[in-house]
């Protein structure tokens, strides 16, 4: 890893508080940034829960140089509305089960954290993705897009969708997913997509139980622009960015546009973990 020249003064600490048993991770996190002269931001709930009221600042973490994240990989995806227009790099404390995002575990946090404060780290960057329409840095998605079902009293749905205007497919079913190399490993993997190796910076076009089966997953640049329409006879749907926010669609905005966003997610880095390793731990963990 290379020393990157940075000089913390303030850190945000992101708590999911459904991961009780990570408080006193939390409470180490905290001593040893304040015992080295950091200035600690907390969320709320992490705040209260130690009360350390001061702690939660009113600015939440946009003047910090990084974030430390305290969670699994979603509690990551929900930081990243803060970190990604202010530019902050996040660094993944796991508290969960295995996480693609995390960096760290908690009984190495101590020696991480040493290296981080030393600039012994390096920043990673992942692709993201965002909507025509709507601004980079608030509408963005690091895993996926997914366009399904507005109602769930809609049966099926059918939709049409094109790459630079050139139509790929018609498809009938519960929808389609749009994923970043990121993404593949989650709700894509799930649908039948194939794994791709973060570094890539690309689309995957995942249908959700389509009801043809001549339809499959597809691969495209990340330079490619992704339109997705309702076909006729559609009322509506919804586009869902990463879980979080949610745009609709119906006959007098059918269309959604996809491309790659000007705005990354930067991650700190300390270890060169083996992903394949990681892969293999995680599919394996979810066949238990």
């Amino acid at each position: 890893m290379g020393v990157t020249d940075v000089r913390f003064q303030q850190v945000g600490i992101q708590w999911n508080a459904t991961k009780a048993t990570g408080l006193d991770t939390a409470r180490r996190l905290i001593r040893f940034l304040e015992t080295h002269g950091v200035a600690v931001v907390a969320n709320g709930s992490l705040a209260h829960a130690i009360d350390r009221p001061e702690l939660s600042g009113e600015g939440g973490f946009a003047h910090c140089e990084m974030v430390a994240v305290l969670g699994g990989d979603g509690t990551i995806l929900r930081v990243l509305d803060e970190t990604i227009p202010n530019d902050i790099p996040v660094w993944g404390i796991n508290l969960g089960r295995l996480g693609f995002l995390s960096e760290t575990e908690p009984d190495e946090l101590e020696a991480d954290l040493t290296r981080i404060l030393e600039g012994a780290y390096a920043i990673e960057e992942r692709m993201t993705m965002c909507v025509d329409g709507f601004p980079n840095d608030r509408y963005f998605a690091l895993n996926e897009i997914v366009v399904s079902r507005a109602n769930p009293e809609i049966h099926i749905l059918s939709l049409e969708y094109a790459s630079n205007g050139v139509k790929i497919h018609r498809i009938a079913g519960d929808g389609l997913i749009v994923s970043s190399a990121t993404g593949s490993t989650a709700y894509s993997l799930s649908a039948g997509g194939p794994i791709i190796a973060p570094g890539l910076d690309c689309f995957v076009l995942t249908p959700i139980c389509p009801h043809m089966l001549n339809v499959r997953p597809v691969v495209l640049s990340s330079s490619d622009v992704i339109s997705i329409r309702l076909t006729e006879g559609q009322e509506s749907a919804r586009a869902v960015l990463d879980g979080r926010k949610m745009l609709e669609m119906n006959r007098e905005h059918p269309m959604v546009t996809i491309r790659k966003s000007e705005r990354t997610a930067k991650f700190i880095r300390l270890h060169d973990r083996n992903y394949y390793d990681l892969l293999r731990a995680k599919l394996s963990e979810w066949t238990r």
